[in-house]
């Protein structure tokens, strides 16, 4: 299994809403999402920016409960994954396969993840369970004006359901699965939400979920190796003493097991396709690997309005620790015990502005303060004491000023400015095989403009200008790489972007569409110098293309969704530390990406509300990351979904159906060090053998829902 959070040492890291589908009234129009992309809550339609919103309807429908169930429903989004817990997220095509970020993630005003490559912030994107979740807000395009560091590509964001002081409410979840060539397994998922008085209440969340494992192990007389076990929840407490004060309280608990990855190792044929090695969803290993990921986040925010703005204080402390074993008998003979533990302390404060004025605004300050440490051991056995180690702690600090002004010329023209300063500083320090020291200070400035226009009440248009950027940092280098530059530096980026937004046939069809050029300067690139990984700076690149957002209501109770995008990401100048050249295709962006979803909610059968739905994915031929000195090329696929159920007043039923085609699409392509795998391919000691991660074979499953 390749685990690419040890690739620092190896170089050298649903809203499962559980009500019943839409009934026949709601279905015939499509519905209004108010998001917060812009740190104010508005309409989606009035947002000056390309933005995806999967509400709750969505998620439960699709049962997707984490990134690989929806990331394929995103315009311009596409991921790797080596399991559940080590997930890169790409938003259109940036990326070259550096570690750190280059798309942010918040949990409500909450962001989460590290902002430093010393973290391995790309590998370790947090894979949130999205049960009772509002929506998922999917920002596209650099966010470094309200958003800050690390949104290079984009930003996104879980939007939690509120405890409502309303009313007592319950609801739960309870179902099972079969994967085919795999195994079994089973959820129960459920919230309580308790009014403590008319003003203050709580809402908790739990869960249980055991994914079944599809991928064997030969060698080890094993099946379903890689079964993943993801077990949590959140609790928030909210209290409003009058209309102008609300104090939001959040704590969110989460941890994520697997065995192995879903990899199975590969070899190169005569024409340089990549065919199993030993069998189809086979690995071989000397001993079982595992992952184990934790998360804790911890939440309060304060919202007073004083009629003239509204002041916002959200202060936040969170922490991750991840924990791998990764079989490198091939490489070094031994086994990688390795561990990274992060923690974040984030408080931001600004002023808002009352909506619907001539001259809107929006102000605010920012610091965070994260320190990691990333522990490498090599070790005989897997439980074994170490015979040699490399630890590498690390420390980021970022202080910012942002703002954002809209002024409206007129009821169908306005401008949006903003602009960010920040200022970061970084320290690392590595000891065992090396010890080394390092540091770095530096200033950056943000800005983005958006002019929009409103060409009649169903139609608007827009353009926005934008500069993103990722921090550079140290790099603690042993004495004998002398020669390399102590520190790199900040990548950036500059996206143009045109696009309209409408709402047309009397609400029943909505369309959103943008295109959008993007120039990537001084790109952030993973480098081996003497057997060390290093980070560092190489090489241009741009992606154009274009992007769409289709909901059509044909007909009463028939629901119809299409998106997709055509991303063209390629490097414009030679990488020459990784070996990339001049046209070469980003990593893991596929060209086209598509989805087609259909719903369609029959009449009432007595007391019986019937559904059905359907579900078309198609992600095109990709170019992988460069492992082993090349890229391989990845070919397209799709996939098909089919789902159907019942309403039952308080009571749901639904059967569901994925990847029907039993399809074998590749997820990430990366390297073992498995002496077993090298021995079968016939390879030379110390070198490695491609492992595909690979998409969850055809899997059927059931779930029977109840709320109060």
């Amino acid at each position: 299994m390749t685990r690419n959070i040890c690739g620092v040492l190896l170089a050298s890291v649903s809203a499962m809403a559980l009500t019943a589908q839409p009934s026949v009234a709601e279905t015939s129009a499509i519905e209004t999402v108010v998001v917060t992309a812009s740190k104010r809550a508005e309409p989606i339609k009035e947002v000056p920016m390309s933005v995806t919103a999967l509400t709750a309807d969505s998620l439960t429908k699709l049962h997707a409960t984490s990134f690989s169930d929806f990331v394929t429903h995103v315009p311009g989004m596409s991921f790797v994954a080596d399991d559940p817990g080590h997930t890169t997220l790409i938003l259109r095509g940036i990326n070259a396969g550096g570690i750190g970020a280059t798309i942010g993630t918040y949990l409500d005003e909450t962001p989460y993840g590290s902002s430093s490559a010393l973290a391995n912030g790309t590998l370790t994107t947090p894979n949130i369970d999205t049960f009772d979740v509002e929506r998922v807000e999917v920002l596209r395009g650099p966010q470094g004006t309200l958003y800050g560091a690390s949104t290079l590509g984009g930003l996104l964001k879980f939007v939690t359901k509120e405890p409502d002081p309303s009313g007592f409410a319950m609801q739960g979840e309870v179902g099972g699965a079969t994967v085919n060539e795999g195994g079994d397994g089973w959820e129960a998922k459920a919230m309580v939400n308790v009014p403590l008085s008319d003003t203050a209440a709580v809402r908790a969340v739990g869960y249980i979920d055991r994914d079944p494992g599809f991928i064997d192990d030969p060698a080890l007389g094993e099946r379903d190796v890689n079964d993943v076990h993801d077990q949590g929840g959140r609790v928030s407490a909210l209290w409003k003493p009058d209309t102008a004060l609300s104090i939001r309280a959040t704590a969110l608990l989460q941890d994520l097991k697997s065995g192995s990855g879903f990899d199975q190792d590969m070899v190169a044929n005569g024409s340089g396709e990549l065919v199993p090695l030993f069998g189809p969803l086979e690995q071989g290993r000397l001993a079982d690997e595992y992952s184990s990921v934790r998360y804790r986040l911890y939440n309060a925010t304060v919202d007073y309005d004083m009629d003239w703005a509204s002041l916002l204080s959200t202060t936040s402390y969170g922490s991750f620790d991840d924990h791998i074993l990764t079989d490198a008998t091939n490489v070094f003979g031994l086994f990688i015990n390795a561990r990274l533990g992060q923690k974040k302390f984030t408080e931001e404060a600004r002023l808002v502005s009352p909506s619907g004025q001539p001259f809107e605004w929006l102000a605010g300050i920012y610091y965070t303060n994260e320190s990691a440490g990333l522990v490498q051991n090599l070790v005989a056995t897997p439980e074994g004491a170490p015979l040699a180690f490399l630890t590498l702690n690390s420390r980021y600090v970022e202080t910012a000023g942002f703002a954002n002004l809209t002024y409206h010329f007129s009821p169908a023209v306005d401008v949006s400015v903003g602009g960010r300063y920040a200022h970061d500083s970084q320290n690392a320090f590595e000891f065992g095989l090396a010890s080394a020291g390092g540091k770095s200070d530096e200033d950056v400035f943000t800005w983005s403009v958006a002019p929009r226009w409103h060409i009649n009440d169903d139609i608007t248009a827009y353009g926005r200008i934008a500069k993103g950027w990722r921090p550079g940092g140290p790099n603690a280098l042993p004495p004998k790489t002398q020669g390399v530059p102590l520190t790199y530096g900040p990548d950036t980026l500059i996206n143009y972007e045109l696009g309209v937004k409408s709402t047309l046939l009397d609400g029943r069809l909505s369309l959103d569409a943008d295109v959008f050029h993007i120039d990537w300067d001084d790109i952030q690139l993973l480098m081996i110098v003497q057997n060390f990984g290093i980070n560092g700076n190489g090489g241009k690149a741009q992606s154009d293309g274009f992007e769409w957002d289709m909901n059509w209501i044909p007909v009463d109770n028939l629901d119809i969704t299409f998106g997709g995008a055509y991303t063209d990401a390629r490097l414009t100048t030679d990488a020459v530390a990784v070996g990339g050249l001049k046209g070469d295709r980003l990593p893991y962006s596929p060209m086209w990406n598509t989805s087609l979803d259909a719903d369609y909610t029959f009449d009432k059968i007595g007391e019986f509300t019937p559904f059905f739905g359907a579900s078309w994915q198609f992600i095109g031929a990709r170019s992988s990351s460069y492992v082993n000195g090349g890229q391989s090329n990845l070919p397209a696929y799709s996939t098909f979904d089919l789902r159907a159920g019942v309403d039952y007043g308080r009571w749901s039923l639904a059967l569901y159906g994925k990847n029907l085609g039993d399809e074998r699409g590749i997820t990430s392509v990366g390297a073992t060090g498995s002496v077993v795998a090298a021995q079968a391919a016939g390879a030379a000691p110390g070198t490695t053998v491609p492992t595909v991660g690979i998409i969850r074979p055809r899997t059927f499953g059931v779930t029977v829902s109840a709320k109060l």
